[in-house]
């Protein structure tokens, strides 16, 4: 009874028990049933390439973002700008220098100004 217990256990119990992985994922026609180590390492190696390449396209990406981000804040600040300084001109002009002057009851002069000029700018 021993030995029938015995060879029960060596023997194998039919079919061996293939996953999913191993039936889509079988390569051992292609490699003979061996790991292949130096087309694992070229296939480690490409994969490290296309990481690598993913890295620095999602970077030139982030800079493309960055620049145009900077290009439409300053559109902006010269929008800003040009709003401002043709806002300044606008103020600086006679005619609306006298409307703000009527508020403190002062007058635009008629007379042009003179130069005066004082007596050690003469001597020399």
């Amino acid at each position: 009874m021993a030995n029938a217990v015995k060879n029960q256990s060596n023997e194998p119990s039919g079919k061996p028990q293939n996953g999913v992985m191993d039936l889509l994922f079988n390569i051992d026609s292609m490699t003979g049933g061996e790991l292949p180590i130096p087309l694992l390492k070229k296939i480690l190696f490409i994969a490290g390439l296309i990481m690598i390449y993913i890295y620095y396209t999602m970077m030139a990406e982030s800079k493309i973002h960055r620049i145009e981000k900077a290009k439409m804040d300053l559109e902006e600040i010269r929008a800003n700008y040009t709003t401002q300084k043709a806002e300044y001109m606008k103020v600086g002009k006679q005619s609306y220098l006298a409307l703000s002057m009527k508020k403190y009851k002062l007058e635009v002069s008629l007379t042009p100004p003179i130069k005066i000029v004082a007596e050690t700018e003469k001597e020399q």
